[in-house]
């Protein structure tokens, strides 16, 4: 039997060279708390410190009904036509 984690979407920041970036994504909810500092990983596979919880959804979810951006993403260029090759002039 498998552990069912349950996870809350949340919105982080980071300061980078003075600037700060932001990030939302689902995270299990152990970790969603406000003020929470914690390890992402970027488009490498890298683990990337300082990331600051600063909001946390009130929706929770389980682990198997987190949204796949990617469908969604394919599935938004499929019905608008967006996946479709553009004709040269």
């Amino acid at each position: 039997m498998t552990r069912n984690v349950k996870y809350a979407q949340c919105a982080m920041r980071r300061i980078v060279a003075g600037a700060s970036v932001v990030t939302t994504s689902y995270i299990p909810t152990q970790f969603a708390k406000v003020g929470r500092v914690l390890k992402l990983k970027d488009s490498d596979d890298n683990w990337v410190d300082g990331w600051v919880v600063e909001t946390v959804g009130d929706v929770i979810v389980e682990g198997e009904r987190v949204p796949d951006y990617r469908k969604a993403i394919r599935n938004h260029r499929k019905s608008t036509g967006d996946s479709t090759p553009r004709l040269r002039a």
